[in-house]
This record gives C-alpha cells, structure tokens and sequence, in this order.
C-alpha cells in the first residue's frame, strides 16, 4: 500500500507542469458544455466527462514522453502497483474535476440568473462519478494494453460518443432533462453514492485485473 501510495505522489507531482496551463482550457470547455441547456448542473457532468478525456491522455502522454515506466521501475514500484497506482489516480481527478463542477455551479447560477437545489447538484455528481467512472475504467485497459498514442483515438472517440448521444438524446426528447433533474431531487442521495461506490467497485476490480495482465504482457 505505502509503495502504491507513493506512485500516486509521483503520478500526480507528473501533471504538476501541465495544470496552470489547463485552468483556462478547463473553464472554457466547462463553459461551452453549459450554454446549449443553459443550466448550471450541466458542469457537473461536463467537468467528469473532462476528467475521463485528458486524465488518461496526459498520464499515459507523460510515461511515452519522460520514460517513466522505467524510472518507476528502478524505483521498485512493480507493475502490478504501477497498473493498482494509475487506477487509483484516475479515480482521483473524476473525484476532485467532478467536485470542482459541483462547486462552480452555483457560480454559474449566478451568471445565468438561475436557481440551484444542492440536493439535485450533489445527487448528480455522485451519478456522474458512478456512470462516468465507468466509462473511464472501461478505456484504462486499452491504455495499459497499447500505450497513450495508440489508445489515443479510443480514449477520444469513446466520451466524444457518449456526448454526441446526449445531445442527440436532449434534441429528440426536449423534456429528458427536466425529467432527470425531478428523478433526482427524488431519490437518496446516500442510496445513489453508494450505488456509485459499488459500481467503481465491482468495475474497477474487474478492469484493474484485465488491466494488469494486459501491462505485464507489454514490452516497453
């Protein structure tokens, strides 16, 4: 566990140079994916959907570029804890880009005049990390299996597929929003977090196991 622990310091100390340039790139896609609904819950889903695109992207980007797997190698962090590390830092930035959407919403309530229900906000981030999260433990194999240039067009086209769906879904079905948004304010918040705990769980235990067979076999 320390050395698992240790791989995520050095995991996330490997984003360090990329986040100043991120925040604003960050702001302006969150921004866009607001403006078709004009609703403020829509940068919670928004900011989960960014995570699962460049966390993958940027991390694996960072082992082709700087030869890291070798370096973590010499340091005697084993593949499986390299496989077990990525995991849990992936599962780290859906958790903290999510909360950062969660806690720009009512911001941008503010700026569009609206009105927010934190019940509805914070039901929808546990959905978010739950569904989404799936969607990001279903690509990390194809990562671990090809590297970061060859998943690269797998890691895009899979979120860029399920927003296009979305759109589609909200062009074709006009109330499919306000419908949500009322499911939500009715159901258990602690009922819908755990369900996303146990999905993660289930799935990432499944996705991390492939995941590591797939690495072992990898020649780097």
């Amino acid at each position: 566990m320390h050395t698992t622990t240790r791989f995520v310091g050095l995991d996330l100390r490997s984003l360090r140079p990329y986040a100043r340039n991120m925040i604003v790139p960050v702001i302006i896609i969150l921004v866009a994916a607001v403006l078709p609904t004009r609703s403020p819950y829509a940068m919670i889903p928004a900011a989960a959907v960014l995570a699962v695109i460049i966390g993958p992207q940027y991390l694996f980007g960072n082992d082709e570029r700087g030869h890291l797997d070798t370096l973590y190698a010499t340091l005697g962090i084993a593949r499986r804890q390299f496989v077990t590390g990525r995991y849990a830092t992936s599962l780290l930035l859906l958790i903290a880009l999510t909360a950062a959407g969660l806690i720009l919403t009512p911001v941008t309530a503010l700026v569009l005049s609206a009105e927010i229900d934190w019940t509805i906000a914070a039901a929808l981030a546990a959905g978010s990390i739950g569904i989404i999260g799936s969607l990001l433990l279903g690509e990390l194999p194809a990562y671990f299996a090809l590297g970061a240039t060859r998943a690269r067009a797998i890691g895009l086209a899979v979120p860029a597929a399920i927003i296009v769906a979305v759109v589609l879904a909200g062009w074709a079905f006009p109330d499919a929003g306000t419908t949500l948004l009322g499911w939500l304010e009715g159901t258990s918040l602690a009922w819908l977090a755990l369900a996303a705990v146990a999905i993660l769980a289930v799935l990432g235990t499944v996705s991390n196991v492939l995941a590591a067979r797939l690495y072992a076999g990898r020649d780097l």
